[in-house]
C-alpha cells in the first residue's frame, strides 16, 4: 500500500530530489552525494525519523561511504570483493589507499614501493586516522560506472549494478571496480554521483521510475 502523494507534496518543501518508487513501495532521496552534514544526509534523517521508508537511510549511507564497512557488508552479501586491510601507517603495494576519516575522503592509488610514507601521511592526517588498502591482484585495472537505482548502461556491468542496488539501496552512485586479467569483476567502493551530473539517458531512465511531487 503506498503513502500517497500528500507525503510527496511534504518531501517538496525539504528536498527536490526525493521521488517515490512505485514498484518497490518506497521513497528515494536522488540527491546523490549524501556526505556528512550535507543536505542530502540530513534529508533522509528527517524522513527516516517520521518513521517513512526512505533510500538510502542513514545506515545505508554509512555502510557504503566508510570503505572497510562497505567491503564488508559486501563480502558478507556473497559479492567478490577484493583482499583488504585496515592501517594507519604501513601498507605494501600494489594497493588502492582510501580515506577512513568522517573529515575526508580520499584515496590513492600506490603502485610501487618508494611512496608509502608519504601517501600514509597524507590520507592519515599524520598518521591520526585509519586507511583501508585494497590489494591489486597481479595484471588487474581498475575502473568505474554510474549505476542508477541497479541499472547501468554498461551491459557487462548490468548484474553487478542490480546486486549493489539490493545490498546498499544507494540510489545513484559510480562504481569503483577492479577488473581482474580474465574479466571478472571486484567490487571496490562507492562514489558520489550528484543528481546534477546525470546525462539525458540517465534521466529519462529515472523518469521512468519515479513520481515526482507536484
Amino acid at each position: 500500500m503506498t503513502q500517497g502523494k500528500p507525503f510527496l507534496h511534504s518531501l517538496a518543501a525539504k528536498m527536490k530530489y526525493v521521488g517515490y518508487l512505485e514498484d518497490e513501495n518506497r521513497y528515494v532521496n536522488l540527491a546523490g552525494y549524501y556526505g556528512y552534514l550535507e543536505t542530502g544526509y540530513y534529508v533522509s534523517q528527517d524522513i527516516d525519523a517520521e518513521g517513512r521508508e526512505i533510500h538510502p537511510s542513514c545506515r545505508e549511507i554509512l555502510d557504503s561511504s566508510v570503505v572497510p564497512l562497505f567491503l564488508e557488508k559486501a563480502k558478507l552479501a556473497g559479492l567478490a570483493v577484493p583482499e583488504y586491510y585496515v592501517t594507519n601507517g604501513y601498507f605494501e603495494p600494489p594497493v588502492i589507499v582510501d580515506s577512513v576519516n568522517p573529515f575526508m575522503s580520499r584515496q590513492s592509488i600506490v603502485l610501487k614501493n618508494g611512496h608509502q610514507e608519504r601517501v600514509a601521511k597524507s590520507l592519515t592526517r599524520n598518521f591520526t586516522y585509519a586507511i583501508c588498502c585494497q590489494e591489486l591482484p597481479k595484471g588487474a585495472k581498475i575502473g568505474n560506472f554510474r549505476s542508477i537505482l541497479g541499472w547501468c548502461t554498461q551491459p557487462n556491468c548490468q548484474p553487478l549494478s542490480e546486486q549493489v542496488w539490493k545490498v546498499f539501496r544507494m540510489p545513484l552512485a559510480i562504481i569503483r571496480i577492479i577488473i581482474m586479467e580474465n574479466g571478472d569483476l571486484l567490487l571496490s567502493n562507492l562514489q558520489p554521483l550528484p543528481f546534477s551530473r546525470l546525462t539525458p539517458r540517465e534521466l529519462r531512465y529515472i523518469e521512468s521510475r519515479i513520481q515526482w511531487p507536484i
